[in-house]
């Protein structure tokens, strides 16, 4: 328990094999969605450096209930039940399961889902698949670069000096690579610096075309579900501007429900002080503005009427 939350295990899910943390506030306001918080990767529900257990109860404060839990297989849930299709898959059903669990136990009928990383690429499934969804925190989650990263990603490798150095001494792995895999030198570069910084990502779900993606995040906008993405220094080599993600999804009108942070200097877990301060800061603020008590969402609607989001006031907090 800490300040005017309370935490208790529950299990759930298939033979109860799923474990969790249940955050909620004393006397939380019942017309609060729930939130569910994705493993990131494979840490188990703490997230990486504590980060999910600072952000349930900073979240949980406001008298959103949350749930932070460890997927099939992962921390203290046991494996998956029955054939699974995918990983993408199996973290979607267990998400269900939460969902389920909740509504069971708690009356629960809105949700929000938060995750970092691959728990980022599961929030936005479960977005696209569950209509109950009415939010996601997308904290890193997977993204093409743009021809403008691309290039940024070059410039900053090539002021690295033992980069130069290989460069010129021709050691450099770009010139080990086939010729027809080589489509210019910047993107040689770009791809030889890639397996020093991380995996490439795609802005899509596992086994999504980019084409897929789009027309989802357009329907999420369509069904009014909130949405607030972070990007870290952590993901540099692939999104490394303010504003990138509206080149990578042109036109798109997010009609004032997008939230967007880049954090470029803090790291993939936001480890450090100040900027989880002010990661929590901007999700609480977002969360308050989003999701107001019933009775305040008039004043909320009749405000967001006259606002329009173009790409560079898309970009706040």
């Amino acid at each position: 328990m800490t300040g005017g939350t309370r935490e208790r295990v529950v299990r759930f899910g298939p033979q109860h094999s799923l474990v969790g943390i249940l955050t909620a506030a004393k006397g939380a306001t019942a017309d609060r969605p729930h939130v569910v918080i994705v493993n990131a990767g494979i840490i188990h529900r703490v997230g990486p450096n504590r980060l999910y257990v600072d952000l349930a109860r900073a979240v949980a404060a406001l008298g959103f209930p949350v749930l932070r839990f460890d997927l099939a297989g992962l921390g203290d849930s046991g494996p998956a039940q029955g054939s699974v299709d995918s990983l993408a898959e199996s973290a979607l059903a267990d998400v269900r399961a939460a969902f389920d669990h909740l509504a069971a136990t708690r009356n629960a009928t809105r949700f929000l889902v938060f995750g970092l990383c691959s728990g980022a690429n599961y929030a936005a499934l479960t977005a696209f698949r569950e209509p109950q969804v009415e939010g996601v925190l997308l904290i890193d989650p997977t993204v093409v670069r743009t021809r403008r990263s691309t290039m940024v990603h070059v410039i900053r490798r090539l002021r690295n000096l033992s980069t130069l150095r290989a460069l010129v001494t021709l050691r450099h792995p770009v010139f080990h690579r086939r010729l027809s895999r080589l489509s210019s030198a910047a993107v040689s570069v770009a791809q030889a610096a890639e397996g020093q910084s991380g995996q490439q990502a795609n802005f899509d779900s596992p086994g999504m075309s980019e084409v897929a993606a789009r027309s989802e995040m357009e329907s999420l906008v369509g069904r009014g579900v909130q949405l607030m993405l972070v990007f870290t220094g952590g993901v540099n080599h692939v999104y490394n501007y303010h504003g990138q993600l509206f080149d990578l999804l042109p036109g798109l009108d997010f009609r004032s429900q997008l939230r967007l942070l880049y954090m470029p200097d803090t790291d993939h877990s936001v480890s450090d002080t100040r900027g989880r301060t002010r990661l929590l800061s901007a999700v609480c603020a977002w969360l308050e503005e989003a999701f107001p008590v019933r009775g305040q969402e008039a004043q909320r609607d009749a405000a967001q009427s006259g606002r329009t989001t173009a790409a560079p006031a898309g970009e706040r907090a």
